[in-house]
């Protein structure tokens, strides 16, 4: 595997603290407009390929959809193009919420 797999609660302490980790959010618009964490950037995964230009493959990017499928796809397409800093959120935001995280609406 060529990223890291987090758990919600280490991703929220990441993103609170200095490391720099981004969020990419590879949901569908209309999924990201109803809930989503501050600052995601958004590329729907079915547009990743079209797309990979937008993204800096030498951010910290933590990677997140619903419930961590294509999410997992994503890190993996990512890392074949030369995106060496990856995370999975684990269980996606499904898992977020279910943690009682904050999450923008």
């Amino acid at each position: 595997m060529n990223f890291r797999d987090l758990d919600p609660e280490t991703a929220q302490q990441e993103l609170a603290g200095s490391s720099g980790l981004r969020v990419l959010d590879v949901r569908t618009p209309e999924e990201h407009a109803s809930h989503r964490l501050p600052d995601a950037t958004l590329v729907p995964v079915q547009e990743l390929h079209l797309r990979i230009g937008e993204l800096d493959p030498d951010t910290d990017w933590l990677v997140v959809c619903a419930h961590g499928q294509r999410s997992v796809y994503a890190c993996e397409f990512l890392a074949q193009n030369g995106f060496s800093k990856l995370s999975n959120l684990r269980g996606g935001l499904a898992h977020w919420v279910g943690k009682g995280l904050p999450i923008e609406q």
